[in-house]
């Protein structure tokens, strides 16, 4: 747990001296102006992504880029130019791949991150759709004469 609040602080530190640096070379209103196209262009990607993971979902393939998309959109909202870089890297398939495998290698049990389906448990079911509707007759002796 120190490791990880460790981690945080000197992420935050250096997000600082980053942001601080470009708005020194920059000026103040075009760093903010950056950053907030930044995080306007991460909702957008996310959104995209967002969408292609569930076009995945319904012809019944598991894409990993779910699992990433949270991680990224908290990285293209909190303020910075490295978490808006982290974010991006995040969203490119390659990187998801490499940061799976790593995991899985550095990861007793491998399964965490594979994705097994069978061609007949689909999402949805591309089949036909009969409606139509339904009345239910009682065929005991009594409700034969009340019609």
């Amino acid at each position: 747990m120190q490791k990880i609040l460790l981690s945080l602080v000197v992420f935050f530190v250096l997000e600082l001296a980053v942001i601080i640096e470009v708005g020194s070379s920059i000026g103040a209103v075009n760093t903010i102006l950056v950053m907030f196209l930044m995080m306007v262009l991460g909702v957008f990607l996310i959104k995209l992504r967002f969408r292609q993971a569930m076009d995945g979902l319904r012809n019944g393939t598991v894409d990993t880029s779910v699992f990433f998309l949270p991680l990224a959109g908290f990285l293209f909202l909190f303020p910075g130019f490295i978490s808006d870089l982290l974010g991006l890297l995040l969203l490119i398939p390659q990187i998801q791949t490499g940061c799976v495998r790593y995991y899985n290698k550095n990861r007793d049990d491998s399964e965490f991150f594979t994705f097994a389906r069978k061609e007949s448990d689909s999402f949805f079911h591309k089949g036909n759709t009969i409606d139509g509707t339904a009345e239910h007759v009682d065929s005991s002796d009594e409700n034969r004469s009340i019609k």
